[in-house]
């Protein structure tokens, strides 16, 4: 029996092995395919649930005309861009392609209420010094960097594809802030303007003084401060006489000191006559910091009676914020 087993295995040989080659061959290609679909299926759910994350959390799925994202870590913190972030930059994507198209009017609809009043108090104002130096009628691009929060360091480059010419000689920079107004609208800060914070924060003497701090205008070089000031007395009554420049300043957490820009202001302005009351906008020199938190504003040498020459009375008054 074992004889004739080996004979017919001798005789059968080749087609033994080619069947089981073929076998082989069916199984490899088996698995094979399924591996193939396997990978098919995985990335078309992967593409699925990425596509439903972009949509649940609004981030345009097509490419921006006119935007380029050139670094989404944050240049201050290190952390990369939310995906509320993302979907937020269409907003400037949008001013961009508003002012490419000449359209300057729905362009200025575009900034927040603050914006238009302490940067660009009219159309005007933002046609002439904002749109007419950047694009004055010439196409624009633009590459977006995560500066920090909501606020993105943007350069406007000409168009080479409308000019025919690329040169870096018109790039201009600006940081631009997304923030939302009372109606839940994108509205933009240009021109590296931040934002406004209200205080509304009162200091009285009725001796000598009323000061209430209004509101603070925060820009990327510089902070302003707006007073609502009453003189109280039957004197005139100056804020300071610039001798010092270290006598107005603000103060952070950390006892860090921002003294005013002295030389902006003239005497008329930090005067005061018997029961005037003016507002008084001081500008100091604070640069922008997301984690800087300005905790009281100091007036260190105001002269109460700035019309004797002879013996002149000076208070000093700290407002805690």
């Amino acid at each position: 029996m074992g004889r004739k087993i080996v004979e017919w295995y001798i005789s059968n040989k080749s087609k033994l092995l080619t069947a089981i080659f073929i076998i082989v061959v069916i199984i490899l290609v088996s698995i094979i395919v399924n591996f193939l679909n396997t990978l098919q299926l995985n990335k078309e759910q992967t593409n699925a649930e990425t596509n439903d994350n972009m949509q649940e959390n609004n981030i345009p799925i097509e490419n921006y005309t006119d935007i380029h994202i050139e670094d989404s870590e944050s240049a201050i913190t290190g952390e990369n861009m939310s995906s509320s972030q993302i979907s937020t930059i269409g907003t400037i994507n949008q001013f961009v392609q508003l002012c490419n198209e000449e359209n300057v009017s729905e362009a200025y609809n575009m900034l927040s209420d603050e914006c238009k009043e302490e940067v660009y108090p009219s159309l005007d104002s933002f046609s002439n010094n904002y749109y007419n130096a950047i694009f004055k009628g010439k196409k624009k691009n633009i590459t977006v960097e995560n500066w920090v929060n909501n606020i993105y360091k943007v350069t406007f480059e000409s168009d080479a594809l409308s000019t025919g010419v690329y040169t870096q000689d018109g790039t201009i920079q600006d940081y631009i802030t997304i923030t939302k107004n009372e109606s839940n609208e994108f509205k933009l800060n240009i021109n590296n303007y931040i934002g406004r914070k209200e205080i509304n924060k009162k200091y009285t003497d009725s001796s000598k003084l009323t000061i209430t701090v209004l509101r603070s205008d925060t820009y990327m070089d510089y902070e302003t401060y707006t007073f609502n000031v009453t003189n109280n007395t039957n004197n005139t009554i100056l804020l300071d006489d610039k001798i010092n420049t270290d006598n107005m300043y603000i103060e952070d957490d950390n006892g860090n000191q921002y003294t005013a820009y002295i030389h902006e202001l003239s005497d008329a302005q930090l005067t005061l006559t018997p029961g005037e009351t003016k507002e008084i906008t001081i500008k100091y020199y604070s640069r922008y910091g997301s984690t800087k938190n300005i905790n009281k504003v100091v007036f260190n040498k105001i002269i109460l009676n700035y019309n004797e020459v002879a013996v002149r009375k000076t208070t000093r008054i700290e407002i805690e914020l």
